[in-house]
């Protein structure tokens, strides 16, 4: 693979998403997170496609651990694309400086490792399940680099280059007749 093609597929991700919340979280939080994903939530990889397509721990995982894929659900996050009274962190298309946040992390992981040819499978499982668990928890608690948090959002404006400087309807703006 030369690492321009998408290695990721919505139906299976979303899919491996709702496995993944039922199983640590149980069949109502599963339910709770279809039903955002149904209202407009969109699904966000930890690690992104982009990412993933060209880092080598992604690479070996890709080549050495049996059955891995990006799509898996503890490497996606359901995120809402409206502003919210939860003030959770929005997902609205591309971002770079997102992507080098994530490759930042990967490359201190891999650091510490020495060289991933010689790493046992279930020592990049780990580690990848570590930086997956960094990522959620850093968007989750917005403890995210200030750059990043930018790039996310900001006062209720959409920064990006998709939708860039767009004022965002309220949620129930959306949803009413």
């Amino acid at each position: 693979m030369d690492g321009t093609h998408r290695i990721s597929l919505y139906s299976r991700y979303r899919k491996n998403y709702l496995d993944w919340v039922e199983k640590t979280s149980g069949k109502s939080a599963r339910e709770a997170a279809a039903a955002r994903i149904g209202a407009g939530d969109q699904l966000h990889h930890l690690i992104p496609d982009v990412v993933a397509q060209r880092h080598p721990l992604i690479r070996q995982a890709l080549d050495r651990l049996e059955g891995y894929t990006i799509d898996r659900g503890t490497n996606i996050l359901d995120m809402p694309v409206v502003p919210n009274v939860e003030g959770k962190i929005l997902h609205l298309g591309s971002h770079p400086e997102y992507n080098k946040y994530v490759i930042s992390k990967l490359d201190d992981a891999v650091g510490r490792l020495g060289p991933l040819s010689k790493l046992a499978p279930s020592t990049i499982e780990g580690v990848l399940l570590k930086v997956e668990d960094a990522l959620r928890k850093a968007i989750e608690s917005g403890n995210l680099p200030p750059k990043v948090l930018k790039e996310l959002i900001e006062d209720g404006i959409v920064v990006g280059k998709k939708l860039a400087m767009l004022e965002v309807p309220r949620r129930e703006e959306i949803f009413t007749a």
